[in-house]
């Protein structure tokens, strides 16, 4: 947990004397009578006023939020006296400004007639970017989130630090408003959008029993919850073309900047994205239903597609947002004190509510001059109530040197906030916090308001209802980049960074494979990994782990919801099983087995280049960890080899009938070339064609044209079990390139796989199909409990490294610390695939690590078709 100092800093129009945040503009009865005068009680959506289509070139807008000058600069100068300074008159100009500006707005908040005029913005253009009005333009970003709460403190640090750099980008005149929408998701909903749908193919049975994991894996959580995160940018510029060119700009560094926080994605939101984000808001539970074809043809307003019917404002301390039948009580707070230290728990502790909540956080950055000199007013009237002070302290006898704790405090903190902006490159920013809060049922809407106040003073901040503001309040959740509210805190920027909006990754695509829950969130974790950069992947895990189960909960996912092509190679009889129950082909690879697999076998279309020598170029590898163990043919026996087999290749293509040669067919013409080397490779081939280990000596004699082929290589042994599931891979590919010209994916599941890297010849096969796999649509997965023998080879560590799928179930000591340093995993991470039950791990999918609940009631059909444990 991090945390950052909150220096006192006065706020613009804050009156000395007055803690920031406090409004001394009025009693609070005498606000009371004012909005109860002014407020409409209820605000019926229509469309008798027409908005504008387009963005308009000169139109008037709702009142900036106000900004006044304190009080001793706004005084004009008496008539005779000495010209005032420039800082004097700029300082007046400001004042008449925010005098005008701030008149403007209590006309603009008891002028609402409807509930489309409350939205404040005045048009959106196709591209998303929307006017304000008074020259005020915005966009608006989606984020993804990062996992900056598992993270190690040192890479936390590093994530604020280059959030802090990117506020620090923006200057006077911009504004950042950062939004966090938590929704309420209906478990049954989640089911149905994930569940599998009968097919009548004779495994419906399974299907339904793997949506009963997914319901007992979610119907036992009271609720799930989603959370959105964005950022609104807004700017002041008068000329329209030059304000979509500037907000394209922002849009385009802000994508590249923000990626630099673990790859964090920002996606610019265009008109239809952002009337549906707004619905959200405004029409809880409905969809905006904005379609830029049909919207062309009519006459509706881009507010007609988002507002609600009306807007109940009878109450001071909520609203009542009404859509057709449905009723939504609406309350906003705000943060009123913060504590010295502010943490970068904030936000994840209100995301962490089961409850509707939008969180906005708006910054309003300084000129960095003014911010200054902001500062150095605040020093001085702080020096003034120290003289002061100590004025009084000699008066009655006390020591001149004591001070009250606030005052001392506060002097303390503006000093080293000054001392920091002098040093540095850091901004002042004027911040605002609000809270939204939504439910149907007023009792839980109270019950809601409860859990975020006591999240909130958990962490030592004071959250109060904004009564008589909650119109206000809920203009400034909306993500337009509009702040109507008087009030503010000024911070800077570091300070304002560590509100940080990054929590926790979630990862739900629909169209992916349900891996069981986040451990965390209790949120489904439902991973598609055809939309990563490639679909290569790994599940480490010690024995009794689960990572079996869970291998073959995916291959059963894969299996059941798609026409993909699954091949596993078994080394442990841990498949049969469940190759049964799918009317899989079972292909037994020993020196007795009656199944053949040729290793001479040649795919001849489909691949690049020329597959006779693609096939040459295999088979010598094959031949040399075969032949010469780890150490390989001599470049001699390679070079015969690969003559040799070329010419059989090219022989058996131009007759007329194309028969695939064999391992006999080589030995032979090895032999018949009359040269020593091919005597001698003749020879040594005798054991594996006519002796003891003529396994591969024959034709291919097995179908492998099953969707789902299981490859029993333990009965090999010695040098064969190397040569075998080199053979193995080589089949694999052939039925990949097969499969690319027929576009259906292929999934390989290669168990205790870092026996592959026991030999360099194996290793390099390996890693060859590792590489080209995307392309050719193929997603390849190792699974292995040998954890420190993989990470001895150097090609191992880098497939791990870069891979964009991982399963870390439970671990030892020893590989959970070697998994670390490799990953750069952190202590909270760690913890997740250390001393856990079985189907408990973490997760990466792409740069996003997720812990994982991933256990089955041991009831479910499905259980007894994945455990190995001995006796089910």
């Amino acid at each position: 947990m991090t945390t950052a100092p909150i220096m006192p800093t006065q706020t613009p129009g804050q009156a000395p004397g007055y803690a920031s945040g406090q409004v001394p503009v009025q009693t609070q009865e005498a606000m009371q009578v004012q909005m109860q005068d002014a407020m409409p009680m209820k605000m019926p959506m229509s469309a008798a006023t027409p908005m504008p289509m387009r963005i308009p070139l000169q139109t008037a807008g709702l009142a900036a939020v106000p900004v006044a000058a304190p009080a001793a600069e706004t005084q004009p100068e008496p008539r005779g006296e000495k010209k005032a300074s420039r800082g004097h008159r700029k300082a007046a100009k400001k004042a008449e400004k925010a005098k005008k500006a701030d008149t403007k707005r209590k006309k603009s908040s008891s002028s609402f007639k409807t509930a489309k005029q409350m939205i404040p913005y005045e048009s959106m253009a196709e591209s998303g970017a929307c006017y304000l009005g008074d020259d005020r333009w915005s966009i608006t970003m989606s984020i993804s989130d990062v996992n900056y709460q598992i993270s190690p403190e040192e890479h936390q640090m590093q994530i604020l630090d280059g959030w802090a750099k990117w506020l620090n980008n923006f200057g006077e005149g911009s504004t950042v408003q950062i939004g966090i929408m938590t929704r309420i998701l209906d478990s049954f909903a989640i089911t149905e959008q994930i569940a599998m749908r009968a097919r009548g193919d004779g495994y419906d049975d399974l299907r339904q029993a793997e949506n009963q994991i997914q319901h007992d894996k979610l119907s036992g959580l009271a609720s799930n919850t989603r959370t959105d995160k964005f950022v609104t940018i807004a700017i002041t510029e008068p000329d329209p073309e030059r304000a979509m060119l500037t907000l394209n700009r922002i849009a385009l560094d802000a994508t590249s900047q923000l990626h630099g926080l673990d790859g964090c994605v920002a996606r610019r939101m265009d008109r239809v994205q952002r009337l549906d984000l707004l619905a959200k808001y405004l029409r809880p539970g409905e969809e905006s239903g904005f379609d830029e074809r049909s919207f062309a043809a009519s006459k509706l307003a881009t507010k007609d597609y988002c507002c609600p019917w009306a807007i109940d404002a009878k109450d001071k301390r909520m609203l009542m947002l009404v859509s057709g039948q449905r009723e939504t009580y609406h309350r906003t707070l705000w943060i009123r004190e913060y504590p010295p230290e502010l943490t970068d728990q904030l936000v994840s502790e209100l995301s962490g509510i089961k409850a509707n909540i939008n969180v906005a956080i708006h910054l309003k950055p300084y000129d960095r001059g003014d911010g200054l000199e902001l500062v150095k007013r605040t020093v001085a009237e702080l020096d003034m109530q120290v003289m002061s002070q100590r004025r009084k302290n000699i008066k009655q006898n006390m020591p001149e040197d004591q001070m009250p704790h606030d005052l001392a405090d506060a002097k303390e903190q503006a000093d080293e906030l000054l001392d920091s902006l002098q040093r540095s490159n850091e901004r002042l920013l004027d911040s605002m916090v609000v809270i939204g809060v939504s439910d149907e049922d007023k009792a839980l809407l109270d019950q809601h308001v409860k859990d975020v106040t006591a999240a909130c003073r958990r962490l030592s901040c004071v959250p109060e209802s904004l009564d008589y503001m909650q119109v206000e309040g809920l203009q400034a959740e909306l993500p337009l980049g509009v702040q109507p509210l008087p009030m503010s805190r000024t911070l800077t920027t570091n300070s304002a960074a560590i509100l940080i909006p990054f929590t926790t990754q979630e990862v739900f695509e629909p169209s992916g494979v349900f891996y069981g829950t986040n451990a965390q969130s209790g949120n489904p974790l439902v991973v598609d990994r055809r939309l990563r950069m490639n679909q290569n992947g790994f599940i480490l895990g010690t024995t009794g782990s689960g990572k079996s189960a869970s291998a073959k909960s995916e291959m059963t996912n894969i299996f059941l919801g798609s026409d993909d092509d699954i091949v596993i190679i078994d080394p442990e009889h841990e498949y049969g099983a469940l190759c049964e129950r799918f009317g899989g082909q079972s292909v037994r690879i020993a020196a007795d087995s009656d199944q053949h697999i040729n290793p001479m076998d040649v795919e001849l279309g489909g691949d690049e280049g020329d597959p006779l020598r693609q096939k040459t170029s295999t088979l010598i590898a094959m031949l040399s960890a075969l032949l010469g163990g780890s150490d390989g043919l001599d470049p001699i026996e390679k070079s015969l080899m690969d003559r040799v087999a070329l010419d059989l290749y090219r022989a058996r293509v131009n007759a007329p009938q194309f028969v695939t040669p064999t391992l006999v067919d080589l030995a032979n013409a090895l032999d018949a070339t009359g040269e020593p080397e091919g005597h001698r490779l003749a020879l040594a081939l005798g054991q594996y064609t006519e002796g003891s280990s003529a396994g591969f000596a024959g034709r291919t004699n097995v179908s492998l044209d099953n969707r789902f082929v299981v490859f029993d290589v333990n009965g090999l042994e010695g040098e064969m079990k190397t040569f075998g599931m080199m053979v193995v891979l080589d089949q694999v590919w052939n039925r990949v390139i097969r499969n690319r010209s027929l576009k259906r994916r292929t999934w390989l599941y290669a168990d205790e796989f870092h026996r592959f890297f026991s030999n360099p010849y194996a290793s390099k096969t390996f890693l060859d199909i590792f590489k080209r796999a995307r392309k050719w649509g193929l997603g390849v997965t190792g699974i292995t409990q040998n954890i420190e023998e993989l990470l001895i080879n150097d090609d191992a560590r880098l497939m791990l490294a870069n891979a964009d799928f991982l399963l870390l179930m439970n671990q030892n000591s020893t590989d959970a610390d070697s998994l670390c340093d490799l990953l750069r995993l952190s202590a909270e991470q760690r913890a997740f695939f250390t001393g856990v039950q079985s189907g408990q791990g973490l997760l990466k999918s792409g740069s996003a690590y997720i812990p994982l609940d991933g256990r089955i009631r041991t009831d479910n059909p499905l259980y007894k078709l994945y455990s190995t444990k001995f006796g089910e």
